[in-house]
């Protein structure tokens, strides 16, 4: 065990890698900083969630216009003694405030009727919910993506399929009202995409670069260090070669967990979930672009968070053992470096190469750059091509089978080769 602690340390006391860490861990600060101007309107949907409940109601939306009613006439008590004018709602007021007429209110009102006003919002996407869910036709809407695709033969006629299984999930959803809970407006806010698509992304993209190195700088140390014949020269010293393997997956552990930890609790501590961890990822208000995020089974939020931490966590591990192959293989970890960021690409690109008439085609997209460099749409049944259901565990399960059988190879085939 000491020897492994040993080889961990090597990859986290290197340089570069202490000096990328201390960089990309700066950038996800900063990035989150950047976006602290969307926290204004957000403590809305927690004062919802708090006050009329994780789901809404016919019941708790009447309850809900009562209270912006007394709102709007504290609202219109105001305006009347400054402006001599009354409005109907809140949009109707800031839709005529000039910017020389807002030195006339204080911040204090001025931000009141801003949340009046994001309430009232909240309130009109809330009582259309149903309507706008009931014209969504998902048969049309898998002929669509087919289109869009391209798709013919074997192919259409899989993701047809697949929509018509989307079509259950969808009606089941709207029959447990699972949209029907508050939570962030997605096309106001884009929270879902801060996190998974920006923030994630970020994290998956930095981690995969240090864990690429990480476990080729310790694979390769004695090579590039000219001490292999010291060090493999005896029996044992040809299984120092397994030590380094579990050495790069404790390291690669260690670097994933520290990003993760300071990226996160930076996020969380600047905008806040605190009553809305419950709410349903498929929530109706999770909707950002032409069709609401909705996830294959009914996740909370947290479960959503938490579920894509653990799948990027092995994602990485799995990295990490394809990087031990190829390292045994070429001894160079720049090398490494070069040839895995090639074949990550090919992997990704590869799919638009293919005939759009055959099921590899689709297949194609189970591979792991497409899964990681898509956090957003992990789970979800409305993201294209990988909308399939069981899309993250069975790339993960092949990919882990492949790369197993890639570390056994370069094992053995190391135990048996030349390293003078």
């Amino acid at each position: 065990m000491k020897i492994i602690l040993l080889e961990c340390k090597k990859a986290v006391m290197s340089p570069i890698i202490l000096a990328l860490l201390l960089l990309f861990t700066a950038w996800n600060i900063f990035q989150i900083y950047d976006h602290s101007k969307l926290k204004e309107g957000l403590d809305v949907a927690n004062e919802l969630a708090k006050k009329y409940g994780v789901t809404f109601s016919d019941e708790s939306l009447a309850k809900l216009e009562e209270d912006l009613k007394a709102e709007l006439a504290d609202l219109n008590a105001i305006t009347e003694k400054i402006d001599s004018r009354t409005f109907e709602s809140a949009f109707d007021f800031f839709n005529q405030l000039k910017f020389e007429d807002q030195e006339r209110y204080s911040k204090n009102e001025l931000h009141s009727f801003y949340e009046t006003y994001v309430k009232e919002m909240y309130a009109d996407m809330a009582t259309s919910m149903d309507a706008d869910y009931a014209s969504f036709d998902m048969k049309r809407m898998g002929e669509d993506e087919i289109s869009r695709f391209g798709l013919t033969g074997a192919a259409a006629e899989t993701l047809r399929k697949e929509y018509a299984q989307f079509a259950d999930r969808f009606e089941a959803l709207q029959a447990n009202n699972e949209h029907k809970q508050w939570f962030f407006a997605g096309k106001q806010y884009g929270m879902h995409s801060l996190l998974f698509r920006t923030m994630f992304r970020s994290i998956v993209i930095e981690t995969m670069i240090l864990v690429v190195l990480a476990t080729a700088f310790i694979t390769n140390y004695e090579f590039e260090n000219r001490t292999q014949l010291v060090t493999y020269a005896t029996r044992r010293g040809r299984r120092f070669m397994l030590d380094k393997l579990v050495a790069s997956l404790i390291a690669t552990s260690g670097i994933t967990i520290f990003l993760l930890v300071v990226t996160l609790s930076t996020y969380f501590s600047f905008f806040d979930y605190s009553h809305l961890w419950k709410t349903a990822i498929s929530s109706g208000f999770n909707w950002e672009f032409n069709f609401p995020y909705v996830s294959w089974w009914n996740l909370s939020f947290l479960n959503y968070l938490v579920l894509g931490i653990l799948l990027f966590y092995v994602c990485m591990l799995l990295f990490s053992a394809f990087t031990f192959a190829l390292s045994v293989l070429i001894k160079n970890s720049y090398f490494t470096f070069i040839l895995f960021a090639g074949i990550f690409i090919m992997l990704f690109i590869v799919q638009s190469f293919l005939p759009t008439s055959s099921n590899v085609m689709l297949m194609a997209g189970f591979n792991l750059s497409t899964l990681v460099l898509n956090p957003h749409q992990w789970w979800m049944g409305s993201s294209g091509l990988t909308m399939f259901k069981y899309h993250e565990l069975l790339t993960v399960g092949a990919w882990a089978v492949i790369f197993a059988i890639l570390c056994v190879l370069a094992l053995k085939k190391f135990a048996k080769q030349d390293i003078s």
